[in-house]
C-alpha cells in the first residue's frame, strides 16, 4: 500500500476515538515502515474477528460486506457485463449471481492475503520487540558480568593488602625479635664489663698486697741494716733475708705488671662492651622505627582494605539493580510472547458457523 492510498482514520468500525466521536485519526510515518490502518493492536484484532465472523457472499444495502454501493468507503464496484455502478437493470439475475459469486470469491481471497499481511506484520513486530528485548537482557547481562568482574577484583585486591599488611606486621615481629637479640647481647656485654671491673678491682687489691710486702721488705731492709753494724754474726742471715726480700720483691712487680696486663685487657674488654651496647641501643632503634612502619603500613593496608569493602558493596548494589532490571526485561519479552501466541491464537481460529452455513447455501 502506498503512503498517497494510505487510510487517514481507523478502519474499525466501533472506533469512537475521534475528536468528533468517529474513528481516531492516523498519522502514517514518513521514512518508511509500516503503513498504519488502525490506531490501536486492539481494534485491529476486533476486526479481524469481526471479518472472521461475518458471512460470506451475503449482500445487503452498502454491498458485499457493506463496503459497495452506499457503503462506508464510497461507490461500490461495476459487475462485469452489467452497465454502470447504480443500474439494476443491466443484467440478468443469473449473471449477477455469477458475478456476486466471483467478487465474494475475490474478496474472500483479498481478506485472508490482508489476514496474513496483518499477521507478518505483527509478527514482524513481536520479533522485533523480541529482539530488542533480547538485547536488553543481554546488556544487563553484559553489566551484571561486568560488575562481579569489578567486585572479584576488587575483593583480589583486598586480599592483597591484608597479605601485604601480614608480611608487614611479620616484618615488624621479626624486628622485635632482632631487638630483643640486642638487648640481651648488651646485658651479656654488661655483664662482661662488670666481670672486668671485678678483675680490675682484684688486680688492685693485689698490687695495694705487693706495695704493702715490698713497704714491709724495706722496713725489713732498713732494720737488716741497722742490725748488721750491731751484729755481724747476723750479716748472713740478714743477707739470706735481703735475697728473699728482694725474691719477693721481684715476684710482686711481677704480679703488679701482671695486675696492669689484665686492667688492659679489662679496659679493651669495657671498650668492646661499650660498641657492642651502642651497637645494640643502634639496631633496637631501627627495629623500633621499622615497627612503626609495619604499624603505619598496616593502617594503611586497613583503610584500603575498607575501601575495597565499600567498592565492593556498592559492585554488589549495582549487580542487583541489574539482576532486577534483567528480570524487568524478560517479563516484558514474555508479555511480548504472550501477546504474540495470543494474536497467532487468534488467526487460527476457525470461521464463524454462520459464515459456514452461507458459504453452504450459496
Amino acid at each position: 500500500m502506498e503512503l498517497d492510498s494510505a487510510p487517514t482514520v481507523c478502519r474499525y468500525d466501533g472506533c469512537t476515538l475521534g475528536p468528533d466521536g468517529g474513528p481516531a485519526p492516523l498519522v502514517q510515518p514518513l521514512r518508511g515502515g509500516n503503513i498504519r490502518e488502525y490506531c490501536s493492536d486492539r481494534h485491529r484484532i476486533a476486526a479481524h474477528r469481526a471479518r472472521q465472523r461475518r458471512p460470506a457472499g451475503v449482500l445487503g444495502s452498502g454491498g458485499v460486506g457493506g463496503q459497495g454501493p452506499g457503503g462506508r468507503h464510497g461507490a461500490g464496484w461495476p459487475l462485469p457485463g452489467g452497465g454502470p455502478a447504480g443500474d439494476a437493470s443491466g443484467a440478468a439475475p443469473s449473471e449477477v449471481a455469477v458475478a456476486l459469486q466471483g467478487l465474494a470469491v475475490d474478496l474472500g481471497r483479498l481478506a485472508v492475503e490482508v489476514d496474513r499481511a496483518l499477521a507478518v506484520t505483527d509478527a514482524d513486530r513481536v520479533a522485533r520487540e523480541l529482539q530488542d528485548a533480547r538485547l536488553r537482557i543481554t546488556e544487563a547481562e553484559a553489566r551484571a558480568a561486568a560488575t562481579a568482574a569489578e567486585r572479584d577484583r576488587e575483593q583480589a585486591a583486598a586480599a592483597h593488602f591484608r597479605d601485604m599488611a601480614d608480611r608487614h606486621l611479620t616484618a615488624a615481629e621479626r624486628s622485635g625479635t632482632r631487638a630483643d637479640d640486642a638487648e640481651a647481647a648488651r646485658d651479656a656485654a654488661m655483664e662482661a664489663l662488670t666481670a672486668a671491673e671485678s678483675a680490675c678491682d682484684e688486680a688492685e687489691a693485689r698490687l695495694a698486697a705487693a706495695e704493702e710486702a715490698t713497704a714491709a721488705a724495706e722496713r725489713r731492709a732498713e732494720e737488716a741494716g741497722a742490725a748488721r753494724a750491731s751484729a755481724e754474726e747476723r750479716l748472713k742471715a740478714e743477707a739470706a733475708g735481703r735475697a728473699e726480700a728482694e725474691g719477693r720483691m721481684k715476684e710482686a712487680e711481677g704480679r703488679v705488671k701482671e695486675a696492669e696486663r689484665r686492667a688492659r685487657s679489662a679496659e679493651a674488654a669495657a671498650g668492646k662492651a661499650e660498641r657492642h651496647a651502642e651497637r645494640a641501643e643502634a639496631a633496637r632503634s631501627q627495629a623500633e622505627e621499622r615497627a612503626l612502619a609495619a604499624e603505619a603500613a598496616r593502617a594503611e593496608a586497613l583503610r584500603a582494605a575498607a575501601v575495597a569493602g565499600e567498592r565492593a558493596a556498592s559492585a554488589e548494589v549495582l549487580r542487583d539493580a541489574a539482576l532486577h532490571e534483567a528480570e524487568r526485561e524478560r517479563a516484558r519479552a514474555d508479555e511480548a510472547l504472550a501477546a504474540r501466541r495470543e494474536l497467532a491464537e487468534a488467526l487460527r481460529q476457525p470461521p464463524h458457523p454462520a459464515r459456514r452455513a452461507a458459504s453452504s447455501r450459496s
